[in-house]
């Protein structure tokens, strides 16, 4: 792997978590608690407006008078923005603060939000979509960057995983309770009362949240912050086939939500079982609570395997069977499919160390931009699976029309369109023979 002088531009690499940790020796005071709450409340925000559109799906095929493929192209617009900004997201809260870059993030959801709802044509609401992506991007590097800065070292794998959390718990409150919004007001005025519950975010953003505490040396951190640049930290990681590979499984495994969960979920429970958009919307939730949890016992299974890639292998194995089950489950009851959504997504909380993987076939240097590298790669999922399952579902479409003309997709259907996502498991499985093993019980305590 190729070498450059530190004495290259500022970057992004060393923003994200490592200098500002090993800076940072000040305890955790009531308003270190409330900049991360206030950055979390964003990250909860910006996840309720990624997932809505999964309990709306029929409302919005209508609406726009498209099939399934082009609603899957629409969602994936966030995607687009979203995958395209996370390098340079890393540098922008670096170089300009927290405060400033999730104030302005806020204000562009918001500002997608409303052209969302108000839009009379798909692509108005393409935009929409694209500027709330645009929004979104910067959410979880911010609650990294804050929690690097005002927490100490040790807290730091705690903090994470209660931010996980937050954006678990807006997932949540984009299933089921967005979906009772939608049957009670309409699509339209759903989305535009989300648009509205941003506003107090904007506001809080930027009267609640501070870059740094006081006690930082501003010399000390204007010293550290000098590092490679941009090009140079890219040129290292791109030419990194090992950080490809964990990206790319990565994606591959995080499948079952930002395919599945977050667009087509809804959709398939409602036809599977004749149920309402709002308990389809609860099952489809249980697949994210599941990775939540399977997150720490993944953690847990590394300790005791000794290896980052058998527990990633054995969840991507795991996680491929049960979504089998769930793609033919027309004999299974409902409270049935609640399990195994659930336990699948325990089994995907594998899917957290392809960004350990990565970041240890990196150097400290570019440690910040490998992460940020890596999850622009994980979330090219959304961007290309979400309108590949819309396409599959077109392809292989009976020709059933509703009574206003409307295509409308049997069991059978999503069926087939649906082992795309065990297809893709099956094959991380299969990829993670290639990934090169970086466990130690140095980098796991690292990681803690």
């Amino acid at each position: 792997m190729s070498t450059v002088s530190s004495e290259d531009t500022v970057s992004l690499s060393e923003s994200m978590v490592p200098t500002e940790r090993r800076m940072n020796t000040k305890t955790s005071t009531f308003q270190s608690w409330l900049v991360w709450g206030i950055a979390g409340i964003f990250y909860l925000y910006e996840m309720v407006l990624r997932v809505s559109p999964s309990v709306m799906t029929h409302e919005l095929i209508q609406d726009f008078q498209v099939n399934a493929m082009a609603l899957g192209v629409l969602t994936s617009f966030y995607y687009y923005a979203y995958v395209i900004l996370q390098i340079p997201c890393g540098l922008f809260v670096d170089k300009l603060g927290p405060r400033k870059i999730i104030t302005f993030s806020a204000f562009l959801c918001v500002l997608g939000t409303f052209l969302f709802a108000e839009s009379q044509s798909l692509a108005i609401a393409q935009i929409g979509r694209f500027l709330i992506g645009a929004g979104s991007a910067c959410a979880f590097i911010s609650c990294l960057k804050i929690t690097g800065v005002w927490f100490k070292p040790a807290q730091f794998a705690v903090i994470a995983g209660l931010t996980n959390m937050m954006g678990t718990l807006g997932a949540t409150f984009g299933g089921r309770p967005m979906a009772m919004m939608v049957n009670s007001m309409g699509w339209r005025q759903a989305v535009f009362t989300t648009a509205l519950a941003g506003i107090p975010v904007i506001l809080i953003s930027w009267l609640g949240i501070k870059d740094k505490p006081a006690n930082v040396n501003k010399k000390k951190q204007d010293k550290v912050s000098k590092s490679l640049s941009i090009k140079a930290s890219l040129k290292i990681i791109v030419q990194n086939k090992q950080i490809w590979l964990a990206g790319i499984v990565g994606g591959f495994m995080y499948l079952p939500i930002s395919a599945f969960t977050e667009l087509w979920a809804v959709p398939f429970l409602m036809t599977s079982y004749n149920v309402s958009n709002e308990i389809a919307s609860t099952a489809s939730i249980m697949l994210t609570i599941g990775m939540a949890l399977g997150s720490p016992v993944a953690a847990w299974a590394t300790d005791y395997f000794k290896s980052y890639v058998k527990v990633m292998r054995v969840s991507a194995l795991l996680a491929g069977l049960l979504f089998i089950a769930i793609a033919f489950s027309e004999h299974l009851s409902l409270p049935m499919m609640f399990i195994l959504l659930f336990l699948a997504g325990l089994a995907i909380g594998g899917q957290v160390l392809c960004f350990t993987c990565a970041k240890d076939h990196s150097t400290d240097e570019v440690s910040g931009t490998t992460i940020a590298f890596t999850n622009g790669l994980v979330m090219m999922s959304g961007v290309l699976f979400q309108p590949i399952l819309g396409l599959l579902l077109d392809v292989v479409w009976d020709g059933q029309l509703s009574s206003n003309g409307f295509r409308v997709y049997s069991h059978a259907c999503y069926q087939i369109s649906i082992l795309a996502v065990p297809a893709c498991l099956i094959l991380s499985w299969f990829l993670l023979r290639f990934l090169k093993d970086t466990y130690t019980q140095d980098h796991l305590a690292g990681a803690n």
